[in-house]
């Protein structure tokens, strides 16, 4: 076993890690994007209070989300030399665990955790789809 794959082994859950940690960033910068974007008179005491500033919260809220729940997938499925398809379905499993588990503790978030349990889905789909087709061509030729 070459020391490139073992190293590519032992970055499959820290690329988990930078999957979530991306996806919180996303959030924070559209966040402060609006707040960034509010024009004066709606600013009081350093905060938005424009009529769209609440749905502009809940937007990065609901695409971090979906951002955490895609990469957390695709991230360690795309780090592993192998077993992309079994390494996707337990990241999607233990960070769909992981979800419920907050969720419990925090219930107001459950936006979040929709958009990634359905972006996350949707990744594991896709990676699921690519890995047999790409079996498939090889089965072919």
């Amino acid at each position: 076993m070459s020391a490139l794959i073992v190293l590519r082994w032992l970055l499959v859950v820290p690329s988990a890690f930078i999957g979530w940690y991306v996806g919180l960033i996303v959030a924070m910068l559209i966040y402060k994007m609006n707040e960034a974007l509010c024009p004066a008179r709606f600013l009081v005491s350093g905060m938005c209070t424009a009529p769209w500033s609440p749905v502009m919260e809940e937007l990065a809220v609901i695409v971090g989300g979906a951002v955490v729940g895609a990469l957390v997938v695709l991230l360690p499925s795309l780090m592993a030399p192998n077993h992309r398809k079994r390494i996707a379905l337990i990241a999607y499993s233990l960070s769909f665990a992981c979800s419920l588990y907050v969720l419990m503790l925090v219930p107001s978030i459950w936006r979040a955790v929709l958009s990634a349990t359905l972006a996350g889905g949707l990744m594991l789909w896709c990676v699921h789809l690519s890995q047999t087709l790409s079996i498939d061509s090889k089965g072919v030729a």
